[in-house]
């Protein structure tokens, strides 16, 4: 392989359709000499004459004749090779995975059902599991992109921010807390907010979390009543208890008018932060990956008349 000149056997497969050295270098927008020096160098390459003079032009020897079948559907494959991959949404079967926490699907992936449906119909979008080693998965390429905060991550990523997040809390109808405040403009005072027993959302385990850790800087600390991996959950069970629950916007947008659950404004402890699509070089170009960032790009712009991160 490392003999054969590639341009060479564009010559001979042009040799082979024209059976004519003039066509050839007409085809090839190159000169007759060029062509007959081509021929040679195949020549001593293959040790076959390949092309000889016929009554009526120049005829495949026996050797070049078996050639034209696997020669073209050589070409091809190397034509397919070197051509920019293309995608096409409405065609796909692909499956795209998306690493995120049920968070990161609460607050993105309404927004982008419906059109995945109308775009790619035959498509699918698999949401992963945030697991630890996640960024370790997206550098593999076992998952397409990840949602995440502004948090620092270990090694070294594209990333496109979808939008500012912040805390709001939630109880449910009729909870004894709603008469200890003033309607819902006003945010929890933090001695009421500090008062109820908490659910807390904690992915990867462990006791604590930002409203935890602003509440110490002040001297103060909530009662964890109950702790969970998932926000969906936690809303389930606020609902069903006089438990509060404070978690990121989205999501409380998502769930609260689903479970019957109130919105509160949560005392201003954490200030509002960013929420990232993140991805890996290696699929920055693939025309699919760039398809589904950008559903997700513009699925995450928040509606007319919502500011984000309400």
């Amino acid at each position: 392989m490392a003999r054969v000149d590639l341009n060479l056997l564009v010559v001979l497969h042009a040799l082979l359709e024209t059976r004519s050295v003039t066509r050839t270098a007409e085809r090839l927008g190159s000169s007759q000499p060029a062509v007959s020096r081509a021929l040679a160098k195949l020549r001593h390459l293959f040790g076959d004459r390949l092309m000889v003079k016929g009554a009526s032009g120049m005829i495949p020897t026996l050797r070049a004749e078996a050639m034209i079948e696997p020669l073209a559907n050589l070409l091809g494959n190397v034509e397919t090779f070197l051509l920019k991959p293309k995608f096409d949404p409405a065609a796909t079967e692909r499956v795209f995975r998306i690493a995120t926490t049920d968070y990161g699907a609460l607050a993105v992936l309404p927004n982008i059902a419906a059109r995945l449906s109308r775009e790619a119909p035959r498509a699918a979008i698999e949401v992963v599991s945030f697991t630890r080693d996640v960024f370790r998965t997206l550098a593999e390429g076992q998952v397409d992109c990840l949602l995440y905060s502004d948090n620092p991550v270990p090694g070294s990523f594209r990333a496109r921010e979808l939008f500012r997040e912040s805390f709001v809390s939630m109880v449910r109808h009729g909870h004894p807390l709603l008469g200890q405040i003033r309607g819902g403009k006003d945010a929890l005072p933090l001695k009421v907010f500090t008062a109820w027993p908490h659910i807390l959302v904690s992915v990867f385990g462990g006791q604590g979390g930002p409203i935890d850790t602003a509440l110490a800087a002040r001297g103060l600390k909530r009662h964890v009543a109950m702790q969970v991996p998932y926000f969906a959950t936690a809303a389930v069970i606020t609902a069903a208890s006089d438990l509060l629950v404070t978690m990121p916007s989205r999501a409380a947008h998502q769930l609260a008018p689903r479970l019957g659950l109130v919105i509160l404004k949560t005392p201003p402890l954490v200030k509002p932060w960013g929420y990232r699509l993140l991805w890996h070089e290696r699929s920055h170009g693939d025309p699919g990956a760039v398809w589904l960032r950008r559903l997700v790009i513009e699925g995450s712009r928040p509606a007319r008349g919502v500011a984000s991160g309400s």
